[in-house]
């Protein structure tokens, strides 16, 4: 016999539930195997896309941002709340100069919303790998050390990124 699962979401004061029979291969409960997110070891960022002509997906504000070691950390805000978001960072790949003639990195964040039409404001800190951005300045410029702007679109001031 199987158990009915019961899922619920409370919008606006109004709780909606369904219930449905886990498939064959679904677990009814969860295995001891299986790490909670607390247990999860943190990541040091998602990896930076290296995409021609980037294009944002889903709206998202982006409140600031900063560099710790060579992971860019952002603040940002959406709307949701009924599924999981995920984050993308992409860069086409090439350097501008700014008036000073130092390097500029264009990059752009990739929200994916998954669909959620929610209302809530969620809050978010995406974390990004720039170890390949610092490879590829090193390589233009013969360098092993250097610094580099990044424009991130939607963020009111670039921020500096020392290698």
């Amino acid at each position: 016999m199987r158990r009915l699962m019961w899922s619920a979401l409370v919008v606006s004061g109004l709780l909606a539930a369904c219930a449905h029979s886990p498939a064959k291969d679904e677990p009814a409960e969860p295995s001891a195997e299986t790490e909670s997110p607390a247990e999860q070891k943190p990541s040091d960022g998602e990896a930076l896309l290296v995409r021609s002509n980037p294009q944002p997906q889903d709206p998202i504000s982006i409140e600031s941002g900063r560099v710790e070691g060579s992971t860019l950390v952002l603040n940002v805000s959406h709307g949701g709340g009924c599924a999981e978001h995920s984050y993308a960072l992409a860069w086409d790949g090439t350097f501008q100069t700014n008036a000073a003639a130092e390097p500029v990195a264009n990059l752009v964040v990739i929200h994916n919303a998954n669909g959620d039409r929610c209302k809530a404001i969620k809050f978010a800190e995406p974390r990004f790998d720039l170890s390949s951005l610092t490879r590829a300045l090193a390589d233009k410029s013969g360098k092993g050390s250097g610094s580099v702007e990044l424009v991130v679109q939607g963020l009111a001031e670039p921020v500096r990124y020392t290698f």
